[in-house]
């Protein structure tokens, strides 16, 4: 059975008015790991009576505007899929009346308000993820972290913010390996800040994407790349301050657990290793931490993209969570991890632009292609 797609746009905390709704046309909301998610509101309008553009007689999208966008393509409630602000307006004007359009651009907290302030700031005897729940929870964020090894310790190595706080934190995110995104929890709406390696097994997926497979087909496409020649182990050496004496960092494999039955960096004979040569580890044991890290993110080499019917699917899929993924055979059939979604919504169909990655090959056996939340 198939249920109808409902969205909701918010303007200001309220539901966005009727001129403008009449005018709305298409919904695009790009979400990813890594970066700020961005909304685009596409209208189509037309003149009033007195000669003005209908819609844009209210003027509503004014810099920094809150908007929440939510979606139920099932039965359930409706999920927001990002809280954002306005950012940017484009206007279209054409001869012929009802075609000049009006396109409305915004980002999340980590496009807006945490990228608009440069000052310098030292974070003394923190780690970074204890840094990384004092930027968000400064933001009204919900901050989602794990603990990173507290490497630098003052007086040997003192934190020091120079740039703006989104800025930063993707420098901690990358040093840590980490994932960095801002995310709604979908039922309450309420931003969370993610600072956390990205979210593998053991934790379940949030869904099971189907391609060619009868009556639970729910992708329009897949497409699967594998860059076999990418994953490599980390080789080098890392002089100790205190002692001036080099201590070596080796990282042969990746720290993560594999979403495959063999992993992308043991299928390759000899392994590959790559010397590490640039690096602004304060010691042996950060080095070897980042060393880990890089062969970990060079494991991720099985790449794809999907488009999925969201109608089918009955829900919007949310970045940074894993998904399985059948009828693509044997070798490139299981679990992957979500990396970007884009939502594409208009009145006659939803659609969803996936880019995943997993970071090994074939079945393991413990795969439960069963999606308790499809609908029948």
């Amino acid at each position: 059975m198939i249920f109808p797609t409902y969205f909701r746009v918010e303007v200001g905390f309220a539901p966005l008015p009727p001129p403008w709704f009449t005018a709305l046309r298409e919904i695009e909301v790009e979400t990813a790991v890594g970066q700020a998610s961005i909304f685009r509101l596409h209208f189509e309008l037309s003149r009033n009576a007195f000669g003005d553009i209908d819609a844009l007689a209210l003027d509503l999208f004014a810099p920094l505007m809150p908007v929440s966008i939510s979606i139920s393509a099932g039965p359930g409630v409706p999920l927001t899929i990002i809280n954002g602000r306005v950012a940017d307006g484009q206007l279209g004007v054409t001869n012929t009346p009802g075609t000049s359009t009006y396109e409305v651009v915004g980002m999340d907290v980590l496009g807006t308000a945490m990228a608009q302030q440069q000052a310098p700031f030292p974070w003394t005897n923190m780690s970074d993820d204890q840094i990384a729940a004092s930027i968000f929870g400064s933001h009204g964020l919900v901050p989602v972290v794990i603990p990173t090894p507290p490497l630098r310790i003052d007086p040997e190595t003192a934190t020091v913010q120079r740039g703006s706080d989104a800025n930063f934190l993707q420098q901690l995110a990358q040093r840590n390996g980490y994932a960095l995104y801002v995310q709604p929890e979908p039922v309450s709406g309420r931003d969370v800040g993610h600072f956390h390696p990205p979210l593998t097994p053991p934790l379940p997926p949030q869904g099971v994407l189907s391609i060619d497979f009868g009556a639970r087909t729910n992708l329009d496409s897949l497409n699967v790349s594998n860059d076999m020649l990418q994953p490599s182990g980390v080789m080098g050496s890392k002089i100790d301050p205190r002692s001036g004496v080099p201590v070596p960092v080796v990282a042969p494999a990746a720290a993560e657990m594999p979403m495959g039955m063999q992993p992308a960096l043991s299928r390759i004979v000899p392994p590959p290793v790559e010397r590490i040569h640039d690096t602004d580890a304060d010691g042996p044991a950060e080095a070897q931490y980042q060393a880990l890290q890089r062969a970990t993110a060079s494991a991720r080499a099985i790449r794809a993209t999907a488009e999925v019917d969201g109608v089918k699917f009955a829900r919007p899929l949310f970045a940074g969570v894993p998904v399985l993924v059948r009828g693509a055979g044997r070798q490139h059939s299981g679990l992957y991890y979500v990396e970007s979604v884009t939502h594409r919504i208009s009145r006659d169909e939803y659609k969803q632009s996936v880019g995943l990655w997993r970071n090994a090959v074939g079945l393991t056996g413990a795969e439960v292609f069963v999606d308790p939340f499809a609908v029948a």
